[in-house]
């Protein structure tokens, strides 16, 4: 859970009053955020062209250690100094106003800067706009976590990753069309030993990724007909995305494994 607790202190520049409430039930845990990666949640799907709005629930911890186990000194804040998206296909690096997308944050007026979270308290933001490129991202946070030392603030930076964010539609920026995965087909959708992708684009290479972005190897059957076979017997169950890349187009979908 600790990836959304760093996220939501982005936007340092922004004005915009935050449209969500901090009213996520957190029960006894002392940290946490929702959606979590670790858990296997992720953004909701984005479709380019249609406004998309998304909340993020964070209990900030009181302990710098829960962000990075080397600072055992309490924690007074923290603050996400930039996102980065990278592209799974093309591997181009963005960011998430290059997509068209911001993140709002409310932090109840706690600080001057509505997106500085104070330690021990609970905050929320919102992933919003109109997505104009269409991709399967993974999402990178550079973070700035601060403490106390003799008096003096000391940022100790980090970095985070384990998000994925499917924006579905044809983009707008560099040519490539990322379909709703309607001209085909993969099944059994949950996947347990073995998946089968049918009425594929004609030469098409077909990549897989995992919920943290990570490539994964390959075991299919290569041939260039529009059907292809993939072993995922050895695949740790959750959610992957399958993105099939041919000359003119890239189609992605969702796929879960379960055993």
């Amino acid at each position: 859970m600790r990836y959304l607790s760093i996220l939501l202190s982005f936007v340092l520049a922004s004005s915009a009053v935050a449209q969500c409430e901090p009213d996520f039930d957190f029960g006894t845990a002392e940290w946490g955020a929702s959606p979590d990666p670790a858990a296997g949640e992720q953004f909701d799907t984005a479709y380019v062209d249609v406004p998309y709005f998304d909340v993020f629930h964070v209990l900030v911890p009181t302990d710098a250690s829960a962000i990075d186990p080397m600072f055992t000194l309490p924690l007074d804040s923290v603050i996400l100094v930039n996102v980065m998206l990278v592209d799974t296909v093309s591997l181009d690096t963005l960011s998430l106003q290059d997509v068209g997308l911001d993140i709002i944050c409310n932090n109840q007026e706690s600080s001057p800067n509505p997106c500085t979270l104070i330690s021990g308290d609970q905050y929320c933001a919102s992933l919003e706009g109109t997505p104009t490129t269409g991709g399967v991202f993974q999402m990178t946070l550079e973070v700035q976590a601060w403490v106390t030392v003799f008096g003096v603030g000391v940022a100790q930076p980090y970095v985070f990753s384990g998000y994925i964010l499917d924006i579905v539609g044809e983009s707008s920026s560099n040519g490539i069309a990322e379909d709703n995965a309607e001209n085909w087909t993969l099944f059994p959708n949950p996947a347990d030993d073995q998946l089968t992708l049918k009425g594929l684009p004609t030469n098409s290479f077909i990549r897989v990724f995992n919920i943290a972005g990570q490539e994964m190897q390959v075991q299919a059957d290569l041939k260039s007909g529009t059907q292809r076979t993939i072993s995922t017997s050895n695949w740790a169950e959750g959610i992957y995305f399958v993105v099939a890349e041919s000359a003119h187009e890239v189609v992605t979908q969702r796929l879960v494994v379960q055993h």
